[in-house]
């Protein structure tokens, strides 16, 4: 083997590694999830029981943003619903307004954040609360 062949050899070798490596990189799916389970299913899912569904895939979910986002915004939206419950607890009226309000949410950002994930990930930003979520997902 002449010496002109083995440096050829070795050239041929890094690239094909470095463009082993080009393809890694490139090869992320931002439909993948943590969990055996789709991502359109679990943004739903982050909403279901208010701030304990989204603190539990807040825990779980660490590779998918967009199921983080809708984790974060569940559970910063329903602990400030929780603090209004608890400060108009003897109030029958104004507790079962908010308890339809609570469901009409849940229902709401549940449908939201499942079609959202089948078109293009598009996030729903609440005001305020959607930004800031967006915002922490985004510095993760």
């Amino acid at each position: 083997m002449s010496f002109k062949h083995k440096q050829h050899k070795q050239h041929t070798r890094t690239h094909t590694t470095r463009t082993h490596k080009q393809d890694q990189a490139v090869k992320v799916n931002k439909y993948e999830t943590s969990l055996p389970m789709r991502a359109d299913i679990e943004a739903a899912l982050t909403y279901l029981f208010g701030c304990i569904t989204g603190v539990l895939f807040l825990i779980l979910e660490q590779k998918n943003d967009y199921v983080r986002f809708n984790a974060w915004q569940s559970t910063l939206l329903f602990f400030g619903m929780l603090a209004l419950h608890m400060c108009f607890i003897w109030q029958n009226i104004i507790s079962i307004i908010l308890m339809v309000v609570d469901i009409l949410l849940i229902a709401f950002l549940m449908f939201t954040a499942y079609k959202n994930a089948q078109d293009s990930l598009v996030r729903f930003e609440l005001p305020i609360i959607g930004k800031l979520a967006s915002k922490w997902v985004d510095s993760e």
